[in-house]
């Protein structure tokens, strides 16, 4: 795919490209040119449609990574377009006029890794309604402090309780009960066989013999 589209990428600086499969495509770009890219790949290379816009958090390089995932109009190529953004707030323009589903895409975006899209005319809130703390998919965000400084366990609660630590006993039971069990003498452990095998035979040959067996009283426990 990425040599069909070479005439078409060649007008651009292209900073990485790849290929995973025959039908799927990744190329970056300076964002300075991203707009440009999209716009000539809508118009003369057939991918009319936005299905997404991903974000990766870099924080150690201090940039994002934005990918618009086009596909073409028979739905049988997708190229993802990649450009970079610091993450101090540096902004991108929004591509709403081109692709209306944009809208939540970029205001999901906005929300959860705090990427400003220039004209966009809602960003508002989109799933977290009066959120104030750092957007929840940036890599600097703590969970766990946060749901600590947040909420608060309920006591008195049977499911209150420590799931690791809960698993970890019944385990340990477990191997408890199965080390009992291995350790418990049987009587099919400590008799051998062939004693088994008689002491069963013996009150059937004696009834038959019409003597009495093993724990008759007074003899009587003989046939008649």
């Amino acid at each position: 795919m990425l040599e069909a589209l070479g005439p078409c990428l060649s007008h651009f600086t292209i900073l990485q490209q790849q290929a995973p499969r025959d039908n799927l495509a990744f190329v970056r770009v300076p964002k300075a040119e991203l707009h440009a890219l999209l716009e000539t790949l809508d118009r003369d290379e057939g991918f009319m449609t936005l299905t997404g816009i991903t974000c990766v958090d870099w924080i150690e390089e201090e940039r994002f990574t934005l990918t618009y995932l086009l596909e073409n109009s028979a739905r049988d190529r997708c190229l993802g377009v990649q450009t970079d953004v610091k993450r101090d707030g540096e902004s991108l323009p929004t591509c709403l006029g081109r692709w209306p589903q944009a809208e939540i895409y970029e205001r999901e975006l906005h929300e959860m890794y705090g990427i400003p899209f220039d004209g966009h005319p809602s960003l508002i809130d989109f799933m977290l309604e009066g959120w104030t703390n750092t957007p929840p998919l940036r890599r600097e965000f703590d969970t766990l402090k946060f749901v600590q400084e947040t909420f608060e366990m309920r006591g008195g609660r049977e499911d209150n309780l420590d799931v690791r630590s809960e698993i970890r006993k019944r385990k340990e039971a477990k191997r408890a009960e199965k080390a009992a069990q291995a350790a418990k003498p049987t009587q099919d452990a400590t008799t051998p066989a062939s004693a088994r095998t008689s002491a069963s035979r013996a009150p059937r040959m004696a009834a038959s013999r019409g003597e009495p067996g093993p724990g008759d009283e007074d003899g009587a426990g003989g046939a008649t």
